[in-house]
């Protein structure tokens, strides 16, 4: 089946192009942009954020472990890199 892309402004533009797709047997199907970039509220997140961290609390988090800088790096992003 041959495609077409339309690109509109408003929703009264795309309820308009529904009524007409329904006279002439038309099929409509709305994508969502890969420009558009997907919007979390802050509220929404199951992470609580601190006011003022405090990042000395990590220090020496990694003495007397065996582990490397490499091997950090391959847990945290594996084949990402």
């Amino acid at each position: 089946m041959p495609e077409i892309v339309i690109k509109y402004k408003s929703a009264k533009t795309l309820q308009a192009l529904n009524d007409f797709a329904k006279y002439f047997d038309f099929v409509i199907q709305k994508t969502k942009s890969k420009k558009e970039p997907a919007v979390v509220k802050k509220d929404a997140l199951p992470i609580v954020f601190a006011e003022h961290p405090d990042v000395t609390a990590l220090a020496g988090i990694w003495k007397d472990k065996d582990i490397t800088f490499a091997e950090l790096r391959e847990k945290a992003w594996g084949n990402r890199l």
